[in-house]
């Protein structure tokens, strides 16, 4: 298992947003069960990667089986469950994943009337707010965003606003899914609002070109449009080629490391912002940061599914010892 060195002064972070049953391999045919979703992919490599860091996981879910076995799952995982939200004749959503021979992902969702669509609702949402107020930071996605009704979505900016209040830091992934919108434009409205509330920004160059209906954007344009809605440090994930960071005028790119075969691209960016959030936590340079991000995606790449097994990346705890070691 990944591990770094203990943090100087430990973090407490909280992630939000949704996970899901997943259904992969082909239909009717070997199908494999498991669960997944961007946020809680995020959330298990950060807890593996800090020892010593506990992250909160903060999402709604029902009364059933498979909601009892997949928090029971993320506890393993090193994650704390006590901001979950168990709402009453409600499950969690589903979806079913298919890989193509080169990696590429195919997704169909049921997802319209998931348990963690109605968090904003439930009557124990501002009690899980005020617990908040004591993290160092908050992570979401836009998708934690995109699957609340627009009252939830206002609701949440509004819980976020108030954490900023609480010197709370806000981190981002736009992870813009047309599918989940009514329109780009829509979506650009909701999640300017979310960039303007954030500190620390890990998108995706592919994602950015998708919201603002261009292409190849220059990853520096990229970041110049969110250091302008009032962000501060800001990273554009691009793919083999690595990532961008910008802050205070400055700014550089971390190249990306070779992969010997793509085997699955899924949780490319959200191991790459796990990787980020724990260098984060450890006081590391965002240069340090997106290097470690660029090589756990490199490794969760050539795995399938978006979880992958310790053993696999068990190779980069000798590599991140020695850095921490000097």
């Amino acid at each position: 298992m990944m591990k770094m060195r203990q943090p100087t002064s430990q973090k407490k972070v909280a992630i939000i947003g949704e996970c899901m049953i997943e259904l992969s391999g082909k239909p009717f045919e070997q199908q494999m069960q498991s669960y997944g979703g961007d946020t809680l992919n995020t959330a298990v490599y950060l807890s593996r990667l800090c020892s010593g860091l506990t992250p909160y996981y903060v999402t709604g879910l029902g009364c059933d089986s498979y909601s009892q076995n997949m928090r029971a799952m993320w506890q393993q995982e090193g994650i704390d469950t006590s901001l979950v939200l168990t709402m009453e004749g409600k499950l969690p959503g589903l979806y079913a994943i298919q890989i193509d021979d080169f990696g590429e992902r195919s997704f169909h969702y049921w997802r319209n009337d998931s348990a963690a669509r109605y968090l904003c609702e439930h009557n124990g949402f501002f009690a899980v707010v005020e617990q908040l107020k004591t993290m160092d930071l908050i992570y979401l996605s836009g998708i934690s965003l995109a699957i609340l009704p627009d009252e939830g979505k206002a609701a949440l900016l509004h819980a976020l606003a108030s954490l900023k209040q609480h010197n709370v830091k806000i981190a981002v992934d736009s992870n813009y899914r047309p599918r989940l919108w009514p329109n780009a434009s829509e979506a650009r409205k909701w999640l300017d609002l979310l960039y303007q509330l954030s500190d620390i920004a890990l998108v995706t160059a592919e994602d950015e070109d998708l919201l603002l209906e261009q292409d190849n954007t220059p990853p520096e344009l990229i970041a110049d449009r969110l250091h302008r809605l009032g962000i501060d440090q800001v990273v554009v994930k691009l793919g083999a080629d690595g990532a961008m960071w910008s802050c205070h005028q400055q700014r550089g790119v971390v190249a990306g490391q070779k992969v010997d075969q793509v085997v699955d691209t899924t949780a490319a960016g959200d191991s790459f912002n796990g990787a980020y959030l724990a260098a984060w936590c450890h006081g590391m340079s965002m240069a340090e940061s997106c290097h470690w991000g660029n090589a756990l995606a490199a490794q969760v790449i050539q795995c399938k599914g978006a979880i992958v097994p310790t053993n696999q990346i068990n190779h980069i705890t000798t590599a991140m010892s020695e850095v921490n070691e000097n």
